[in-house]
């Protein structure tokens, strides 16, 4: 029983270990990388055009089989049902793919449906990556076609990571708190998000010591009641 309990304690401390692993994602309160950029004509301009106002970025990359339509098609439902006026915010669909040229943002924007209020643009590899970088946000080939998560970052209006939001079963009623967030609205569970994880994991552990040794207590209790008045359950001949 003692080696259960030990091995127990170290199943413990290896869990919170593993939690303590810090994987790329967004940080809240960094600034992006303010990247040259080109839009659907062609024009380069700089994504610090997007300053003074909350911008909802959504990467994506026009060849995308299925995810990212679902996330465009998601983030216009969302903001359909938001109460947020459209001329507070800016939103910026960003591709990832350095092959998608004006002609594909283009064919995308009419594809897709895009709202005309919507910014698409895409850069080279080298600004690409300093943008996903500066988010957090790591993107990988697979073939011909790229593996990424699926998310939408919302930045306040210096640019800064104020909040995002991963797949698509978010709301209207998700959308306007983070862009209160992006307004500069506190956003206390959000930013104490971490410390709740591991108060929570710390608390879930020593639960699980303490219901541990009551089952070690009762089961030597029962294991004295059954041999018998006046002999101790581990007693041995000699």
């Amino acid at each position: 029983m003692k080696r259960f309990f030990a091995v127990f304690v170290l199943g413990i401390c290896a869990a919170s270990s593993r939690a303590n692993v810090v994987d790329p994602a967004p940080q809240r309160g960094r600034t992006v990388s303010s990247i040259n950029w080109i839009d659907e004509t062609g024009r380069v301009r700089r994504l610090s055009e997007f300053s003074g106002y909350p911008l909802i970025l959504l990467p994506i990359y026009t060849r995308c089989p299925g995810a990212c339509q679902q996330n465009v098609d998601r983030l216009k439902a969302a903001l359909a049902d938001a109460s947020n006026n459209p001329r507070q915010f800016r939103v910026l669909l960003f591709s990832f793919d350095p092959t998608d040229e004006a002609a594909r943002l283009v064919n995308y924007r009419q594809h897709e449906n895009v709202p005309l209020g919507w910014s698409i643009g895409a850069a080279s590899q080298t600004n690409i990556d300093t943008l996903l970088e500066s988010i957090g946000i790591q993107v990988g080939n697979a073939g011909v076609e790229f593996t990424h998560p699926n998310i939408v970052v919302f930045l306040d209006s210096k640019l800064r990571v104020a909040k995002w939001i991963y797949g698509t079963a978010y709301t209207g009623r998700d959308v306007d708190l983070a862009l209160r967030v992006a307004s500069g609205e506190s956003d206390w569970i959000g930013r104490y998000a971490q410390l709740l994880y591991a108060l929570l994991l710390f608390a879930g552990s020593v639960l699980c010591v303490a219901l541990c040794y009551h089952l070690m207590e009762l089961f030597a209790l029962r294991r004295s009641n059954r041999t018998g008045p006046g002999i101790h359950p581990f007693a041995t001949d000699r």
